[in-house]
């Protein structure tokens, strides 16, 4: 069997090779000497270098905020206000390491005059950081606000919870005669009919007597009656 020797490098340069020349067969090129085309096409070449350069680090801090926030429901215009943030990152990123190396070469007025165009540039910047920072709510006091209202919410829920739980675990006690509230009790041993409550009520009648009813509950009454000895005069949210 015959060896295949294809060589792929040797046909990509080839492929390069044939592109570069019909390029330079188009009519904005005819007028160009060599070298005049060949510095052009290196730097068209390196153009897109830096332009794909540029591209993966704006890919990169995307991935840097995916891993903090859900980007999956943003809407299109959200996408290009995240995409302006990021760009302006990265310039305001890369305008402070050239303020650096103008600062490293010693203070003179040219180098001031350069400090102060390219701080006023950075200062500018950093408001449309802010407000495309705003525009997504993904701000520091944003995040602490939703923080806190999360917080909030989480504690009241525990509250709920916490009555719900006492309610369904208390059992109340009602004058069998006049219909107040005498108490509210918890017993270990619930399920026992022979543990029995007696309460005298000594409520105030609109005549000024006293009610002076006796009422007798066994917690286990309590326990079949849904936690409570009148259950119709007990309040609908608590049965």
């Amino acid at each position: 069997m015959e060896e295949n020797n294809y060589d792929v490098s040797s046909t990509e340069e080839s492929t390069k090779k044939g592109k570069l020349k019909r390029q330079r067969n188009l009519v904005q090129y005819k007028d160009l000497s060599d070298e005049q085309f060949d510095k052009l096409m290196e730097k068209k070449t390196m153009g897109g270098e830096v332009s794909k350069s540029f591209e993966d680090r704006i890919l990169k801090k995307l991935e840097e905020y995916a891993e903090d926030y859900d980007l999956s429901d943003l809407k299109i215009n959200d996408r290009d206000t995240l995409r302006a943030l990021i760009q302006a990152q990265l310039a305001l990123e890369d305008h402070e390491q050239y303020m650096y190396l103008v600062r490293s070469q010693g203070i003179s007025d040219s180098s001031s005059f350069a400090n102060e165009k390219l701080g006023k540039f950075m200062s500018d910047l950093r408001s449309d950081i802010s407000k495309f920072q705003q525009d997504l709510n993904i701000t520091r006091k944003v995040r602490k606000s939703d923080q806190d209202v999360s917080v909030l919410a989480y504690i009241e829920g525990l509250k709920d919870k916490a009555k719900k739980f006492y309610q369904s675990k208390m059992g109340y006690i009602f004058c069998e005669k006049c219909n107040m509230l005498l108490s509210t009790v918890w017993s270990l041993y619930a399920e026992e009919d022979r543990n029995k409550l007696s309460f005298v009520c000594h409520r105030k009648l609109e005549d000024g007597s006293e009610c002076g009813h006796k009422t007798v509950v066994s917690t286990k009454q309590l326990i079949d009656n849904r936690g409570t000895n009148k259950l119709e005069i007990f309040p609908e949210s608590m049965k």
